[in-house]
């Protein structure tokens, strides 16, 4: 099978009306549906029903499938995963209006999150020693982008991993594991607003694409 890896990042902006939500519904699982209806905020349920409507369309696109032929599962961790697919693997992550999949032919996992005022006391309770002297030096102000540049690293390792939370953000280091050339970082976004990385331990980084709603929509078409 030819190499696949390639993220896509969707601003979901303006957000969805009815009538498109009434469409993109009916095209993830009756379980996805029952737990996107849990969610109370819109932007919870859209940022849901988006992120998983966004991996069928790149899986369908890379593949050749249909979106009935997709079985998709998770593990026990609740890493997704198909399960008649083995060789296609995917990660979703979402923030504000952001929404980001990538797509591989190994483990992968992504993270995109908003840049806040960072708070050091997390990076102090779950970040390492060399990741927090990383995000204070040497430049003020660069501290809340390199707080969230670590951040989503850390959680775009745990999700290529697929162990969750399990494993604690503390056990290591985005910072050493540069060093050591077997597993890679690649910045896949960053506008100033959000700010988003890919582990792999692919050394290429991946194909980028970013679209909005309209396009996405128009792929299922």
């Amino acid at each position: 099978m030819t190499s696949i890896f390639e993220v896509i990042i969707l601003l979901a902006e303006p957000a969805l009306n009815q009538k498109e939500f009434d469409v993109l519904l009916p095209l993830v699982s009756l379980e996805k549906q029952e737990r996107i209806k849990r969610f109370r905020l819109f932007r919870d349920i859209q940022n849901a029903l988006l992120g998983d409507i966004l991996a069928r369309v790149a899986i369908c696109r890379a593949t050749g499938l249909s979106n009935k032929q997709l079985e998709i599962s998770t593990n026990s961790y609740g890493k997704p995963f198909l399960t008649n697919q083995p060789h296609i693997h995917y990660n979703i992550s979402h923030a504000g209006y952001y929404i980001a999949c990538v797509l591989d032919n190994q483990p992968v996992g992504i993270d995109i999150e908003l840049i806040k005022t960072a708070d050091l006391k997390i990076a102090e309770r779950f970040f390492t020693p060399d990741e927090t002297a990383y995000i204070v030096s040497p430049n003020d102000d660069l501290i809340d982008q390199r707080f969230f540049e670590v951040w989503t690293k850390k959680e775009s390792r745990i999700k290529w991993e697929g162990k969750g939370l399990s494993k604690p953000l503390s056990s290591f280091s985005v910072v050493l594991d540069l060093k050591r050339n077997s597993i890679f970082y690649h910045q896949v976004f960053h506008n100033g607003e959000a700010i988003g990385h890919v582990c792999s331990a692919k050394r290429e980084p991946p194909i980028v694409k970013v679209i909005d709603t309209a396009t996405l929509l128009g792929y299922i078409k």
